[in-house]
C-alpha cells in the first residue's frame, strides 16, 4: 500500500512542479477558461469529452515539452543544432496539439454561439 501511495506523492510533486512552469501554467489557464466555457453553453456529455480531452492532451503536451527541453538543457552544455531541433521538434508538437484542440472548441462553440 506504501508504494501505491507513494506514487501519487511523486505525481503530485510533479505537478507542483508544472504549476511552476510559465508555458504550462498559461495552458491550464486556457484550460480552464475554455471549461468555464463549456458551463456556460451547457455543453452535452460528447462536447465534454471533446473538450476535456483536448484540454488534457495540450496539457499533457506541454508538460512533455517542458521536460524534453529540460532534459536537452541538462544534457547540452553549449549551443548545439541538433539540441535546435529536438526543441524546436517538441514545440511543434505542442503547437499541432493545440490546433487540433483549437479546432475541436470552435466545433463546440461555434454552433452555440451561432
Amino acid at each position: 500500500m506504501k508504494w501505491f501511495v507513494g506514487r501519487f506523492y511523486y505525481a503530485f510533486q510533479g505537478f507542483q512542479q508544472c504549476v511552476k512552469d510559465h508555458s504550462i501554467f498559461l495552458q491550464m489557464i486556457f484550460g480552464c477558461i475554455v471549461f468555464l466555457c463549456g458551463i456556460f453553453f451547457h455543453c452535452s456529455k460528447l462536447d465534454w469529452v471533446i473538450l476535456v480531452w483536448s484540454i488534457g492532451l495540450v496539457i499533457a503536451a506541454e508538460i512533455f515539452n517542458s521536460c524534453i527541453e529540460g532534459c536537452v538543457d541538462y544534457i547540452s552544455l553549449k549551443k548545439d543544432s541538433r539540441a535546435k531541433k529536438i526543441k524546436d521538434m517538441a514545440a511543434s508538437a505542442v503547437f499541432v496539439i493545440s490546433v487540433c484542440a483549437a479546432i475541436s472548441g470552435l466545433l463546440v462553440f461555434v454552433p452555440k454561439i451561432v
